[in-house]
């Protein structure tokens, strides 16, 4: 049953005329004709009959154009909704992000795609990007802001920027009374550290192992900002993300560490599926997201 057949039909009910439903429809009589016959064809009973100079409904016409009505109307309802997201004057745009990203990155982008965009509900998934390529695999998410290298098959991965990661502690900690320190000395310290096996950490025990020195972890949190804070009331060492601890660098509740010829550095990337996997609210955001670090 075609939808075209639906409305030349109903057409024809509200007019009483197969011509005037042609001209309503921008179409010849003919084909109004064909379509009404491929109908009642289609439901096996008569339709319409003609009184007078009018056609008029049977019974089985009066039902399927209460139906039809019905049909269309959700149609039409479904047409003008999908255009809406299209416009992006609704939807729902569900990313992930790591801490760090979510709270010292990104919002200047939510604040302006909201600002754009008012009638997209924004969802945020925070996790680490082992969590969040999870969620991305579940499609709980469409985009993830992920701590790169990703080593995951069938993924789109796009670097947006990369991040000095700090060595700080508390300035009354005797290794922040040091003009140097060496890297042995900072690990045997022992340094609230990001968990085992995260994206981050890796990258970190790599630069210690370049350097044939093994990190001793005194303890494991997946949250910076509860990182942060440990290491602000002076229970060890750490190494952060430096939008993480800019704030408290600027006002000397923490203070860096110097490591000589050492540079921890973590890059970071826009992941998903796939561009014919996004929602027009995730494309658009993604490419804020794109404008806003290529003018860094």
């Amino acid at each position: 049953m075609e939808l075209r057949s639906l409305r030349y039909f109903l057409a024809v009910v509200r007019t009483g005329s197969v011509g005037a439903a042609a001209a309503e429809n921008f179409i010849t009589q003919p084909a109004v004709s064909l379509q009404l016959r491929k109908l009642e064809n289609t439901v096996g009973q008569k339709l319409l009959i003609r009184r007078g100079r009018r056609m008029v409904p049977t019974e089985a016409g009066l039902t399927l154009a209460a139906r039809a009505e019905e049909v269309l109307r959700s149609v039409d309802a479904l047409h003008a909704e999908l255009s809406g997201l299209d416009r992006l004057e609704r939807g729902h745009l569900r990313v992930g992000n790591t801490d760090a990203a979510s709270v010292y990155v990104l919002p200047e982008v939510y604040r302006s795609f909201h600002r754009s965009y008012p009638g997209v509900r924004i969802e945020i998934t925070i996790g680490d990007t082992r969590h969040l390529l999870e969620a991305l695999a579940a499609g709980r998410i469409e985009l993830a802001t992920a701590t790169l290298p990703v080593e995951e098959q069938g993924l789109t991965v796009r670097s947006v920027y990369r991040e000095d990661m700090l060595p700080v502690a508390h300035p009354a900690h005797a290794l922040a009374a040091r003009r140097r320190v060496s890297l042995r000395d900072f690990a045997e310290e022992g340094i609230i550290a990001y968990p085992s096996g995260s994206t981050t950490r890796r990258m970190i025990d790599a630069v210690f192992a370049e350097r044939g020195v093994s990190v001793r972890a005194r303890m494991e949190i997946s949250s910076p900002e509860a990182m942060k804070r440990l290491a602000q009331s002076g229970l060890g060492v750490t190494i952060l993300p430096r939008p993480v601890v800019a704030a408290e660098i600027r006002r000397k509740a923490l203070k860096v560490i110097a490591l000589p010829g050492i540079r921890f550095e973590r890059e970071i990337g826009i992941v998903h599926r796939g561009a014919e996997s996004l929602s027009p609210a995730a494309r658009t955001f993604l490419e804020m997201v794109e404008q806003r670090f290529n003018k860094r």
